[in-house]
């Protein structure tokens, strides 16, 4: 479970990206957070994944209290949680099976993760990975001869090997054409369906909000505005969080 408690956090003074935001996102929900540019919604999953922290509130991930956590215990919680970008941060001279094994990372001593001699185990895992997101033929292609579609499902099979609970999605289609963008979003919905994942995606788009979500939290200057099931949203909803001064 992700919970924020009376979240404000400000990157400059007296402009606050997230003000008084309380939200609960339960195990196995698809949640998608919209708003304009600038609503505070990649704030939000940083704070999800402990790499920012409030000045005001709390995050807690699973009954824990980031504010409470460092070092050790940080890392076991961030390694539940996988962020999927826009941009992909793959590694383009490497090869697609090579990084979808970074998924393994934290799971490996300091030597192979050097050396990236990594186990058959692995190796077999990370095959596996690609194959669920369609990608088997792809697994010793270079990232940079992959389409953009292909680069965000080496990105989810990254996800997949690290084993983590919950995916943390920041605008995964925007850079995606509208037939890759619809792939992407079924295969990310599909395996949320089958592995009980959570995933919180932030999205402009409000049409694949309300496809492939279960919930839509609406911002806007940092504020929640709205935050119901999908069937609770219609055009006025929409119009409230996207209108007006920003």
């Amino acid at each position: 479970m992700l919970e924020l408690k009376n979240v404000t956090h400000q990157f400059h003074k007296d402009d606050p990206v997230l003000q008084q935001v309380s939200l609960r996102v339960t195990d196995g929900e698809f949640v998608a957070v919209i708003g304009r540019s600038g609503a505070g919604k990649t704030t939000l999953l940083k704070l999800f994944n402990g790499m920012v922290t409030p000045q005001q509130g709390t995050v807690w991930v699973d009954g824990e209290c980031l504010s409470n956590c460092s070092g050790k215990k940080l890392r076991q919680i961030q390694q539940k949680i996988a962020v999927i970008y826009q941009d992909f941060c793959l590694v383009p001279q490497s090869t697609a099976l090579e990084n979808v094994l970074h998924g393994a990372l934290c799971r490996n001593p300091l030597w192979r993760v050097m050396t990236g001699c990594f186990s058959e185990q692995d190796q077999e895992n990370a095959r596996a990975a690609l194959a669920k997101v369609g990608l088997a033929e792809k697994a010793d292609s270079l990232v940079s001869t992959l389409s953009g579609g292909e680069k965000q499902r080496v990105a989810i099979a990254r996800a997949l090997l690290q084993q983590a609970r919950i995916i943390l999605a920041d605008e995964p289609v925007a850079s995606l054409d509208p037939v890759a963008a619809e792939q992407v979003l079924s295969l990310l919905k599909n395996l949320q369906q089958e592995n009980k994942l959570t995933v919180v995606m932030n999205s402009h788009n409000t049409v694949q909000a309300a496809q492939y979500a279960e919930r839509i939290i609406g911002l806007k200057q940092g504020v929640v505005v709205k935050d119901a099931p999908v069937s609770a949203w219609d055009e006025a909803s929409f119009a409230n969080v996207y209108g007006g001064a920003q």
